[in-house]
């Protein structure tokens, strides 16, 4: 199927955000140059920095030559191909002002101009909250997969975010962050609409959630599905309660050792989890409270759990 070229142009500007750096105009091929003028019209690129004293080979494209003036005009001395004439417009250079596209975002998802932007690391960045869940920006998913204990349960927990990241360059698993966070694909989920961007189907990704983690999940350890992300229980008005990824070890640690009671650092051993007791992942934050994401896994928590507060101990109570 062809690419309109408001496709081509946010294919291009993931591409560019991947790469983080400037991009030669002379390494493009024609489609991407149209696809670069939308972007110098949606104000998306900046220019790179032009240097004065070298320029790729407008031969091989193997290597930069010195420019040097000769009664010719300007030219460039490839060690390879040997002396031409520097065409200007071989020197232009552009990048992606990572600003825009965070602005851009910012404003497809409504999440409010005073919400505070927070780098987490290079080249990954917490631009706010859609839905009351985070919303991280990284250059690359390998990114948010390598450092994932400090984005989601570091200082500030971002559990079951919204995770945007382009399209990878090479294979990577349908689903890296399942349990975790929601993955969004920016050239699959938003559009270069005039000078905005714009969500695509804003409902699919509450979708996308139910069938990535398998909704209508069924219970198989007592209340928790297989892989202990949800639990059903009745009395809980809004369905089935999803889990973070620790709150899911918490939780099968405790089942795998429900015939005894255990103390708190037994089970946040065998959860693999650096928090001192249970309960420390079932917190709601200020700004969360009332929100049935975070609610849900304390109530279940609550109800499922039992502290024998004498002897320091935990049991699930729940016996088949």
């Amino acid at each position: 199927m062809e690419l309109t070229l408001n496709q081509q142009a946010i294919s291009l500007a993931a591409l560019m955000f991947v790469r983080g750096n400037a991009s030669f105009e002379s390494s493009l091929h024609d489609e991407e140059i149209s696809a670069l003028e939308v972007l110098k019209q949606a104000k998306a690129v900046v220019p790179g920095v032009v240097s004065s004293r070298d320029a790729v080979c407008a031969f091989c494209g193997l290597y930069r030559g010195p420019i040097f003036r000769s009664n010719e005009g300007l030219m460039v001395q490839c060690p390879d191909c040997g002396p031409f004439a520097l065409d200007p417009a071989s020197q232009r250079s552009w990048r992606l002002d990572d600003e825009w596209l965070i602005r851009k975002l910012r404003g497809a998802l409504d999440i409010s101009p005073h919400a505070t932007v927070n780098q987490i690391i290079d080249g990954v960045w917490d631009i706010g909250r859609h839905k009351k869940r985070p919303v991280v920006l990284a250059r690359r998913i390998d990114l948010v997969e390598r450092h994932g204990l400090r984005i989601f349960h570091g200082p500030e927990p971002r559990s079951q975010s919204w995770v945007i990241t382009p399209r990878p360059l090479v294979r990577a698993p349908l689903e890296p962050l399942t349990g975790t966070a929601t993955w969004w694909q920016l050239e699959d989920r938003f559009a270069l609409h005039g000078l905005a961007l714009r969500l695509l189907d804003p409902d699919q990704g509450e979708k996308s959630d139910n069938v990535q983690d398998g909704l209508p999940s069924v219970a198989v350890h007592g209340p928790f599905s297989e892989d202990f992300t949800w639990v059903h229980l009745e009395g809980w008005p809004h369905g089935p309660i999803r889990l973070t990824e620790a709150q899911t070890r918490v939780f099968a640690a405790l089942w795998e050792h429900r015939d005894r009671a255990q103390s708190s650092k037994f089970i946040m051993r065998a959860a693999r989890l650096d928090s001192e007791k249970p309960m420390d992942v079932f917190k709601v934050k200020a700004a969360n409270r009332d929100d049935p994401t975070y609610e849900g896994p304390r109530w279940a928590y609550n109800q499922l759990v039992v502290r024998q507060r004498r002897l320091g101990q935990y049991r699930l109570a729940w016996s088949s």
